[in-house]
């Protein structure tokens, strides 16, 4: 009995952890199909992730914070729908003897060309502002104690492509050279005759358009005529300018004639003191206001191929001055020209120029026409954002040695 006992006690206890093992595994195997796999775990953290995104979203548009953290996005104070800032720097040095006579008894230096900042904004009507501050000085002339003055500021309405409005300080609608942009020129400093006969920026008002899928452009001009930074008008009378060119071809596809574009644009004012130097003007005596008093009126007529690499580019300007005092003369007609050709070495990266320019202030005395040649290089770093540019220039001007010569170098900075 005692034997029999033992057995069956021996064999219970077998199928006690037996059962024990079964059980065991069947506890596991629960636990292990109720843990998630790992498929829905990620699901899961994608969820919490997306939710946590839409959150930090609604609470940045809730703070006003810019959707885009990596730029500085200003915030309009008014009802602006768009607003950028941005501007230029172009620091300059000059080494030599006087090329042509604005750089007369100016000696080697370095100085700020220009230096600007602008605000720009465009609202939901069809409305568009600039407001542009030059600490620079903007002028070849030597200065000290140079203050920040308004540069380029207007309103512009441009509900119609063909028929646009603007109100400002604008440039005059005259000179092909005048209206393009300091930034994208390819010389250094524009030509004498621009700098002569163009007139700069003004209080004025605009308008403008391009027509037969912008072939044909125009701009009018209507201004005081007293030029930058002066609210006043010196006779009650308006400057008026007017231009329009025309494009017969542009190029669109590889093998095409390039783009050719063909302006032509005048200029009629009636002054009581407006700046014109380099002409003998003389008031009350007094040579060195070089002001000019009386009837003027002026044309011009340009041209520009981009073909590939290349790019030609030239212009006529001539004017005619009636003094009121008849000083230096009854009539005086003053013309210029230049001839620019490009070639880009190295697509976007190196640029070779090549100018020739002359002009004539019409003085009866005769003899004081100044002929320059200019060479020049332009290093394009980042295009027009950041560029370096060298010009050397070799010009004989009334009064000075023969091929008189100076180098110019630049470094322009857009942001």
């Amino acid at each position: 009995m005692n034997s029999t006992h033992c057995r069956s006690a021996r064999i219970l206890l077998r199928g006690r952890q037996l059962l024990a093992w079964i059980g065991s595994l069947l506890f596991a195997a629960a636990a292990a199909a109720a843990e998630p796999t790992i498929e829905e775990r990620l699901r899961t953290l994608e969820n919490q992730l997306q939710a946590i995104t839409r959150e930090n979203t609604e609470l940045k548009k809730i703070l006003g914070w810019p959707q885009n953290p990596s730029r500085v996005a200003p915030r309009p104070a008014g009802t602006e729908a768009k607003l950028s800032i941005g501007g230029f720097l172009q620091f300059q040095t000059e080494f030599g003897h006087a090329a042509d006579p604005r750089f007369a008894n100016i000696r080697d230096r370095l100085f700020f060309r220009r230096a600007r900042i602008y605000v720009t904004g465009s609202l939901a009507e069809p409305f568009d502002f600039k407001a542009e501050l030059d600490l620079g000085g903007n002028s070849l002339n030597s200065a000290n104690g140079i203050r920040a003055q308004a540069n380029e500021v207007y309103i512009h309405w441009h509900r119609f492509v063909g028929f646009n409005l603007r109100a400002g300080q604008l440039k005059a609608a005259y000179g092909s050279e005048n209206l393009a942009g300091d930034t994208t020129l390819l010389t250094i400093e524009r030509t004498l005759a621009n700098d002569r006969l163009a007139d700069g920026r003004q209080l004025a008002f605009s308008a403008s358009g391009r027509l037969f899928g912008e072939r044909l452009t125009y701009l009018t001009v209507v201004g005081n005529g007293v030029g930058a930074n002066s609210s006043a008008n010196d006779n009650s009378r308006f400057q008026r300018s007017a231009r329009i060119a025309f494009k017969p071809f542009a190029a669109r596809t590889p093998g095409a004639l390039g783009r050719l574009e063909i302006g032509t644009g005048g200029l009629w004012s009636e002054d009581n003191g407006a700046a014109k130097p380099g002409f003998g003007f003389t008031q009350n005596g007094n040579l060195i206001d070089n002001l000019f008093v009386g009837r003027r009126a002026a044309w011009g007529i340009d041209a520009r191929w981009n073909f590939n690499r290349l790019d030609f580019s030239g212009e006529w300007l001539e004017e005619h001055f009636h003094p009121r005092n008849r000083l230096p003369a009854a009539d005086l007609v003053a013309h210029g020209w230049h001839l620019t050709a490009a070639y880009t070495v190295l697509p976007d990266k190196w640029q070779l120029v090549l100018r020739r320019e002359s002009f004539d202030p019409g003085s009866a005395a005769g003899g004081n026409e100044t002929n320059l040649w200019t060479l020049g290089q332009n290093w394009l770093i980042r295009g027009d954002n950041l560029k370096l540019m060298v010009n050397y220039l070799v010009g004989k001007t009334p009064g000075a040695p023969d091929n008189s010569r100076r180098l110019l170098a630049r470094f322009q900075v857009i942001f």
